[in-house]
């Protein structure tokens, strides 16, 4: 009997026979199977000796120089990431279409209906369809519901993280930071705001009306409407600086080829983005005074759920 075969049977006495003899077989088994089972291919990674040999500069850490030594995370980061990016910058070139369209009103309301009309496909057979609202509305409902789910990754879910983030904000004191905390801020009040003036338009395709508008921001008041105008602009032109601020379109550093924070063509571009958002706050709230006066006037006449008629000779498509 072999030595181990001996250890085995005085470890084991109560095995007799056949079993005290293929025991130290079996265990080998086992011990092989289980070594045969983690055999896989081959993973490369940095030594040690080269990993800890010398600390990052802030420069390696921005490009992620050992990454490759850390738990890959899934694609869907990354996916929803581009997502979010793709739909803000849809949402933000629709709210400068969106000025434009509403403020014709300031021109009359048959300049108005008239674009209106439009959207709707009278330029095609000179009939509006109502259908093609359904479907322009539906698209924009989508992207603010896939923007909106990909930006709730970065909320804050707990006190502690509500806390950390009022923490980080009062100690790095950078306009950047204070950008995103209006952001984080009007993002919360947009959930609120956005959704129930979005479904009012999907059920109702027929509440598109120079009158019908002003008899609804009439009912509105001007104080929800002038908050809901604010928090969308803020939200929207501060959306579209950090998105060109996230995809790299400023002048990098030669030497650190890193986006200089207190370069003059990023600070300026944020000026500038600062400004458009308080011209379209001001040209917002006198179209939505517009409409509100209008809304008076219809209601004063006892016309609240009049549409309006456009003159054939203002007609476009007639």
């Amino acid at each position: 009997m072999s030595a181990a075969r001996k250890e085995h049977a005085l470890r084991f006495p109560y095995l007799i026979g056949r079993e005290a003899l293929l025991l130290p077989d079996m265990c080998a088994a086992a011990r092989s199977r289980q070594e045969t089972k983690h055999i896989g291919p081959v993973i490369m990674t940095t030594p040690d000796n080269v990993k800890y040999a010398n600390t990052p500069t802030a420069t390696e850490n921005v490009w992620g120089v050992g990454l490759k030594d850390a738990k890959r995370q899934s694609k869907f980061t990354a996916i929803a990431d581009v997502t979010q990016s793709v739909t803000g910058l849809i949402l933000g070139i629709f709210l400068f279409c969106h000025m434009a369209f509403t403020s014709s009103v300031q021109f009359g309301k048959d300049v108005f209906a008239n674009l209106i009309a439009f959207s709707g496909g009278a330029f095609i057979d000179g009939h509006e369809h109502l259908w093609l609202h359904v479907v322009f509305v539906g698209f924009i409902f989508l992207c603010v519901v896939l923007h909106a789910l990909c930006a709730l990754r970065r909320f804050p879910t707990s006190y502690r993280q509500c806390r950390d983030i009022r923490a980080h904000y009062r100690l790095v004191k950078h306009e950047d930071t204070t950008l995103w905390m209006v952001q984080l801020v009007t993002a919360f009040l947009l959930f609120l705001l956005v959704f129930p003036h979005l479904i009012s338009m999907l059920t109702n395709p027929g509440g598109f009306d120079p009158n019908l508008i002003g008899v609804h921001t009439y009912h509105n008041g001007m104080i929800y409407t002038f908050i809901f105008l604010v928090v969308t602009e803020l939200h929207g032109m501060i959306g579209l600086y950090r998105l060109a601020v996230k995809w790299d379109i400023f002048e990098k550093n030669p030497e650190t080829d890193i986006i200089d924070q207190r370069s003059t063509e990023r600070h300026g571009f944020r000026k500038t983005m600062l400004f458009v958002a308080l011209l379209m706050i001001i040209c917002g709230t006198l179209t939505a005074w517009k409409n509100y006066s209008i809304g008076a006037e219809q209601i004063a006449a006892g016309q609240e759920a009049t549409r309006y008629e456009i003159p054939d000779e203002l007609n476009w498509w007639k």
